[in-house]
């Protein structure tokens, strides 16, 4: 029975090695002007025999030679029929075991003390010395895969990497091929001969076309003479990243130790999962866990695979009002674990710190010239939005930092930054420009803010004027009247038309001054910020 198995073992993989060295591959035009390209596998009188994959099939089709204008190979070198055959025959050509002496030996042997050639009646025949077999003894034995032409290096990398894991594997492998038997000829007799000679095992491998285009099918046999137990493992790999695609993630390793029985998949470690479940008064408030993002909004349960004390946060914004509280809780191990948060009224409060102080804080993430800082070093923000943030700080002679950090809402948040100087000359340079545009700006928003003043006091100057003039006019309306007549009350009335006049026209003067030195400052100051 052992050696039926054997026996059987071998057959197969020896017709596989027949049907899959096909033919070499070769172009083909046609005289109706196609070009296909095929596998050369013989002619006959006026027939061509041609193979190629239909339905993932290997199939032979017959061509008329008259109906072939041109054959070349894969490097374009055009063929004669002749020189295909010559090709074809070389790539199947058998090999010879031995050479075999056909030289007769003659019935009379001269004695072998006569040196005298010229008095030899007969010659000696040759004698052929027996090839030495290698020792197989305790081996495994490793073939040559079985594949197309164009596989032949990816089949000698892959034959290469087999003997090399399974020799760290504690086997003995060695490379052989229908050579070291030379007095076999056939499958049978080669794996009879392998096992009396003490062979372990057998290692083959076929390597063909996945039903998926650009993917192989790498089918690898073995097969145990001690207990006749024979394995076949597949796997399918892309054409044209064969390689690394057998190196990752130990995909070869584990591919030689399912083949021989011994792929032990990883343990995947029990975890066993708790649930909280949390409920707030209000409900719908965001549910965190300290430093995390929110996970849901109650009342809601989430998992958690810690075993021990979790700390949460729950807050409610309402009218731009924070409501918030927090809790600890120890999880119930494979059962959920419930409580009751009431919310209080919150203020999260930022402290931001810097080494050294005097940093400038920015809220927006890119700082430009035009960017206004919202304090100094050290200082305490006051934020209704707790969750992730950050902030810009800049310093003159240090790098800008960026700061990305997480408002708790029910404590207070402490960043303390420790600031890079500058050591860079065109970092320093480049700082120096960007200080002086900052200050050119700051005196420009100063111009454009101190111009308010003097423009609504010359405006106001100006309203004045027009008044006092309104009201010099209408007295010398009342003394222009016939029945103004003289005496106290007409000096009276002149004296007030003078005031009048003469205070509208000052007031004219003034507020036109202080509307003309508001449109310098105006301007100034649009220029030096723009």
């Amino acid at each position: 029975m052992k050696k039926l198995f054997a026996l059987l073992f071998f057959g197969f993989t020896w017709l596989l090695a027949q049907n899959v060295q096909r033919g070499f591959p070769v172009s083909v035009k046609l005289i109706s002007g196609a070009t296909q390209k095929a596998e050369y596998v013989g002619s006959s009188a006026d027939t061509v025999f041609l193979g190629g994959f239909i339905a993932d099939t290997f199939t032979v089709v017959k061509i008329l030679k008259d109906r072939i204008t041109s054959l070349s190979d894969s490097n374009g070198n055009v063929l004669k029929l002749e020189q295909a055959d010559s090709l074809y025959t070389a790539l199947h050509a058998p090999q010879d075991s031995a050479a075999q002496n056909t030289t007769k030996p003659d019935s009379t042997v001269q004695d072998s003390t006569v040196q005298d050639s010229s008095a030899q009646d007969s010659v000696a025949p040759d004698t052929v010395a027996p090839l030495p077999q290698i020792d197989i003894s305790g081996k495994s034995l490793v073939f040559p895969a079985i594949r197309r032409p164009i596989d032949s290096a990816l089949a000698v990398r892959i034959q290469d990497l087999q003997i090399q894991i399974l020799r760290e594997q504690g086997e003995r492998p060695i490379a052989v091929s229908t050579a070291d038997f030379p007095n076999c000829k056939d499958s049978p007799c080669i794996a009879k001969d392998a096992e009396t000679r003490g062979a372990v095992a057998v290692w083959t491998l076929e390597i063909e076309p996945a039903k998926h285009q650009d993917s192989l099918n790498l089918n690898l046999h073995r097969f145990l003479f001690s207990n006749e137990a024979q394995s076949t493992e597949r796997l399918t790999i892309s054409a044209k990243n064969a390689t690394s695609e057998l190196l990752s993630k130990n995909r070869f390793i584990e591919w030689i130790q399912k083949a021989k029985g011994t792929y032990q998949a990883p343990q995947k470690p029990k975890t066993t999962k708790s649930f909280i479940y949390v409920q707030t008064d209000p409900e719908g408030a965001n549910l965190t866990r300290r430093g995390e993002d929110v996970i849901c909004q109650t009342p809601c349960a989430f998992a958690i695979n810690d075993t021990g004390k979790v700390e949460i946060e729950a807050y409610w914004d309402v009218e731009n009002t924070l409501w918030a509280n927090k809790a600890i809780i120890r999880p119930i191990p494979g059962d959920t674990a419930k409580i009751n948060m009431r919310l209080k009224r919150v203020k999260p409060e930022v402290e931001i710190r810097t080494i050294p102080t005097g940093a400038q804080i920015y809220s927006d993430a890119e700082v430009t010239p035009h960017s206004r800082p919202i304090g100094h070093t050290p200082k305490t923000l006051f934020t209704e939005e707790p969750g992730s943030a950050e902030l810009h700080l800049w310093r003159e002679g240090y790098k800008d930092s960026v700061v990305h950090f997480h408002v708790s809402a029910t404590s207070k948040t402490v960043i303390e930054v420790h600031l890079d100087s500058l050591t860079n000359p065109k970092d320093l340079q480049a700082q120096e420009v960007f200080q002086k545009i900052q200050k050119r700006i700051f005196w420009g928003h100063l111009a454009l803010g101190t111009s308010i003043a003097p423009a609504v006091a010359g405006g106001i100057l100006l309203y004045l004027s027009h008044k006092d003039r309104e009201k010099a006019r209408d007295l010398k309306d009342k003394l222009s009247l016939p029945s103004s007549g003289g005496g106290e009350n007409y000096q009276k009335l002149v004296d007030d038309n003078h005031k009048y006049a003469d205070r509208s026209k000052t007031e004219a003067y003034v507020g036109s001054g202080f509307l003309i030195f508001a449109s310098g400052l105006f301007i100034t100051g649009f220029v030096l910020s723009f």
